[in-house]
């Protein structure tokens, strides 16, 4: 019996480790990192001859980077449809980098499926994306660079003393690097979206409270610095709200301020994803990862950062 306790404890600690590296302070002041940003440039893209690429950017922290077993994804979906995302989506590419590159596609493009998540043994939102973008959007090409860091938290780490923060630089030249990369390859790539997974860490204590200007400040810096790879009427900002429950004690707070957000502007687009039923209670069986969503309801939580980009492409035309 102590030994089973002493292994759920370890899962448990490791989960929250994962979740909570940031904001372990009430004050204003940063959480350093040294992060790596050798940013490998592709040599798999070719000639894109002038191709239509719709870029989307996936940002945020460990639900973000993806932290649902595929073991538990196969059990459920099945090995035919396990099989279709092992291939994966040739018409939805990724180029990730995830926990400071833990894991990575070492700056090549590759096809989104699964192993894309804190490890190879897990899948992100990336998967669900993928999926519904290729079922609604037949015949048309979309990329996807995802940059996550498990446990950051917004106000210390993706900002710093309310300016762009080690995380959110680390991310820009990810994200240029590979914009200009597909740009310099002859494709006529956009960025459309920006989805973002993220909040958790603020949802523990007063950080909650400046969520909204945080979260403000956040997105105008990203279009600021981002804005000269937009395309026609401006980059949309997707976010997600993170999960009920105690151990985010102040959930509603960052939820109110993500809803308060969306309503200022078109181009802002919130979802509720416990309003959409997403768990975390279930995998793995033994001891559930209750700060992570279960395989099912991360694949879903792709398809409603999928509906969402549809609908603003839609918006678009």
């Amino acid at each position: 019996m102590r030994k089973i306790l002493f292994v759920a404890l370890a899962v448990l600690v490791l989960s929250f480790g994962m979740l909570m590296l940031g904001c372990k302070s009430e004050g204003n002041e940063s959480t350093h990192l040294e992060l790596n940003t050798d940013f490998k440039k592709p040599t798999n893209l070719g000639n894109g001859e002038g191709k239509s690429v719709k870029v989307v950017l996936l940002l945020g922290q460990s639900n973000a980077t993806g932290c649902a077993l595929n073991s538990y994804l196969e059990e459920n979906v099945g090995k035919e449809q396990y099989s279709v995302y092992e291939q994966g989506f040739s018409d939805v590419l990724i180029n990730y980098s995830v926990d400071n590159q833990l894991n990575s596609s070492n700056g090549e493009f590759v096809k989104t499926g699964i192993g894309f998540g804190h490890k190879s043994e897990y899948f992100g939102p990336e998967l669900g994306i993928a999926e519904r973008l290729t079922e609604e959007c037949p015949g048309e090409t979309f990329v996807i660079l995802k940059y996550t860091y498990s446990g950051s938290c917004l106000k210390t780490q993706w900002l710093e003393k309310k300016d762009r923060g080690d995380i959110y630089k680390a991310c820009i030249k990810f994200t240029e690097t590979y914009m200009d990369a597909l740009l310099e390859s002859n494709y006529n790539a956009s960025l459309d979206a920006i989805c973002w997974m993220q909040g958790e860490s603020d949802a523990i204590g007063k950080t909650a409270d400046e969520y909204y200007d945080n979260q403000k400040r956040f997105v105008s810096f990203l279009r600021e610095d981002l804005g000269k790879y937009a395309s026609c009427g401006g980059i949309y900002f997707i976010d997600a709200g993170i999960q009920e429950g105690t151990i985010f004690p102040r959930y509603e707070v960052v939820n109110e301020a993500k809803a308060r957000f969306a309503s200022e502007s078109p181009l802002n687009l919130y979802f509720s994803t416990i309003e959409e039923g997403l768990t975390t209670k279930y995998e793995p069986k033994e001891n559930p990862d209750l700060p992570h969503y279960d395989s099912m309801s991360e694949l879903k939580l792709g398809y409603l950062f999928a509906e969402h980009i549809i609908s603003s492409y839609d918006a678009r035309n």
